[in-house]
């Protein structure tokens, strides 16, 4: 008997809610106008209804457009790193290439001007031991391409590099103006405009990187501020290095005895910590042997 009861007001009700919606549908007309009870009674239970089915859906739908648009920023960021590291590589070959430029104009322009009347190699660098960053180099010119002992080394812009020691048949090793166990050292005189005076200049072992120069003879009765900044170039006083190449300025000078200047400190002019190009010059004699 309950069972029938049950089913009989199920199926009351639901004939309820259809005589509603038959009624709703034949009072809905298309002029504004406020809503028949009937109407507001269905529209009350759709906005019902859609709150707890919309709600959640919207939420859910955001969570993924969420996901999604994370996703499409991350691999848009994995492009940009991409292209930076694209700009970066191609960046730096252009900085090589420049810097590659540079160095071959500055060849040119020696081998062109003041270089153009002594015979010259060119060789690159392909060794340099750390232990002896300011003694030696090696470079790829030897014997086959007419290189001897002794012959001097200048960097791109004609600048004093040092002296061909050993020699094999492809390639050389080169003692720096900076070797400090080079115990001759190179005749130089300041280039100053009254007088020029002469000594031997060597490396020196108190400013690493940085040079000595020891004058000769008499001393130096020069004040100060007409040495320091002056040219010190070669004086062709021996076989070795041809007179005129440019070894440094002068930095710094020391007084001896009566205010006169004995010693001085002289900066290479070649920039010999990124030395990547030189030539070997031959003088007329050297020259003549290598034939």
């Amino acid at each position: 008997m309950s069972r029938y009861l049950t089913s009989r007001r199920l199926f009351l009700l639901l004939g309820s809610i259809i005589v509603l919606v038959v009624i709703a549908g034949l009072t809905i007309s298309r002029t504004g106008r406020t809503a028949s009870w009937p109407e507001q009674i269905v529209m009350n239970v759709e906005n019902t209804v859609s709150g707890w089915v919309y709600r959640p859906v919207s939420k859910l739908t955001a969570f993924f457009g969420g996901l999604h648009d994370l996703r499409q920023m991350y691999v848009e960021n994995a492009e940009l790193k991409h292209d930076m590291q694209d700009y970066q590589s191609l960046k730096a070959q252009l900085n090589d290439a420049e810097a590659e430029n540079n160095r071959l104009r500055q060849m040119v322009h020696f081998a062109q001007g003041a270089g153009k009347s002594l015979p010259r190699v060119p060789a690159h660098v392909v060794g340099r031991e750390p232990s002896e960053w300011n003694s030696q180099l090696t470079i790829d010119a030897g014997s086959a391409q007419g290189v001897r002992p002794d012959m001097a080394v200048v960097a791109p812009d004609g600048s004093l590099v040092g002296r061909v020691e050993k020699v094999a048949s492809h390639s050389a090793k080169v003692d720096l103006i900076t070797d400090t166990q080079v115990g001759d050292g190179v005749s130089a005189f300041a280039d100053t405009s009254s007088v020029q005076p002469f000594g031997v200049v060597t490396g020196s072992t108190r400013n690493q990187g940085a040079l000595d120069m020891t004058f000769w003879g008499s001393l130096v009765q020069l004040p100060a501020k007409q040495l320091v900044g002056q040219e010190v170039v070669t004086s062709g006083l021996s076989d070795v290095f041809p007179r005129g190449i440019v070894i440094g300025k002068i930095t710094k000078v020391q007084y001896g005895p009566h205010n006169t200047v004995q010693t001085a400190v002289v900066q290479p002019a070649a920039n010999l910590d990124y030395l990547q190009d030189v030539f070997v010059v031959r003088t007329t004699n050297q020259a003549g042997q290598g034939q």
